[in-house]
């Protein structure tokens, strides 16, 4: 339930979803892993063709704070395979419908 909460409140879709939480009173701190479902596939905003996944980069974002505790974003961030064979990082990610995860703070 509480998952369900949070990934409404960043405005996260599939196939994006709530790995994780982590709540520590103790040092005032909110820790949010995000995941995408295995077999995900994302568009290559350079060529508009949708790509594999080749393999992902752990980000980590400030994020604004949850009442008096400090909120941190974790998330495996995807590098796909484009159509010319190079391998870069999903820019989707970081576009619509993610955008909520770091142009708030």
């Amino acid at each position: 339930m509480m998952n369900k909460l949070f990934q409404q409140a960043l405005g996260i879709e599939s196939p994006w979803y709530i790995k994780e939480i982590e709540f520590q009173a103790s040092s005032n701190r909110l820790d949010v892993y995000i995941d995408f479902t295995k077999g995900s596939k994302f568009m290559d905003e350079r060529s508009g063709t949708v790509c594999k996944v080749h393999d992902t980069q752990q980000k980590s974002w400030r994020h604004l704070n949850f009442f008096q505790y400090d909120c941190y974003l974790h998330a495996r961030v995807p590098r796909i395979i484009c159509p010319d064979g190079r391998v870069r990082p999903c820019l989707a990610f970081l576009g619509r419908s993610c955008s909520r995860f770091y142009v708030t703070f």
